[in-house]
């Protein structure tokens, strides 16, 4: 199963916060990790400048060959995701072991076939 890495970020994800997750990101990617998982828990604005670093963060991911997840999306953070369309890109689960439990399936049917 592969190892999710997790990020946390706190109350806004807006242009003074998105340069740390953004590199945190990087570094975990350029470190191998496969899974990255960013739990929203605790996010209770997100701006464009918040959207648009998810957008570049997926990009990043996928040109790694690893997978990208949002959890816990609630209020403002989702809203902004659903009215730009972006929920149907993005993969959302309610929570880090939906994520976690969807890992584990896919290993599961990669040895299975």
């Amino acid at each position: 199963m592969t190892d999710v890495q997790p990020f946390y970020p706190r109350r806004i994800l807006s242009s003074t916060t998105t340069g740390d997750l953004l590199d945190g990101i990087s570094r975990s990617l350029a470190a191998g990790s496969k899974a990255i998982l960013i739990d929203f828990e605790q996010v209770m604005f997100m701006d464009s400048t918040g959207l648009s670093a998810l957008v570049i963060t997926l990009k990043r991911v996928r040109e790694a060959n690893a997978r990208l997840a949002l959890c816990r999306l609630n209020g403002q953070a989702l809203m902004v995701l659903e009215h730009s369309g972006m929920d149907k890109v993005f993969e959302i689960y309610d929570t880090p072991a939906d994520f976690e439990q969807a890992l584990a399936n896919q290993s599961n049917e990669l040895l299975t076939n």
